[in-house]
């Protein structure tokens, strides 16, 4: 088995960090339907992190995304960038607000 530096540095973030994880190799099963939307998703949750998952799911069919709603939430929920907690709010337990 040969291996393309050339496609293998594509694959690398910009950062030289690890490649993202929709790029690596899936294990045995279907090929995914979510991966080929997934930079445009990145893309969206980085110019409006609080956008709801059934917003980029209507954007995604928008632009021709027909797989399911569990694999394109399960992509959005890996790719979200988690928004800061509001200063001076605590919560407590069971997630009630103080």
């Amino acid at each position: 088995m040969s291996v393309n530096v050339t496609a293998v540095n594509e694959s690398v973030n910009a950062n030289g960090g690890t490649p993202r994880p929709w790029l690596q190799p899936r294990g045995v099963g279907r090929p995914s339907t979510v991966a080929p939307f997934a930079p445009q998703i990145e893309t969206w949750l980085r110019e409006t992190p609080a956008l709801s998952g059934a917003e980029v799911l209507r954007r995604a069919r928008e632009v021709g995304y027909r797989g399911g709603k569990s694999a394109l939430y399960e992509l959005v929920r890996r790719l979200r960038i988690p928004v800061a907690a509001t200063p001076g709010r605590k919560r407590a337990r069971r997630g009630v607000l103080l």
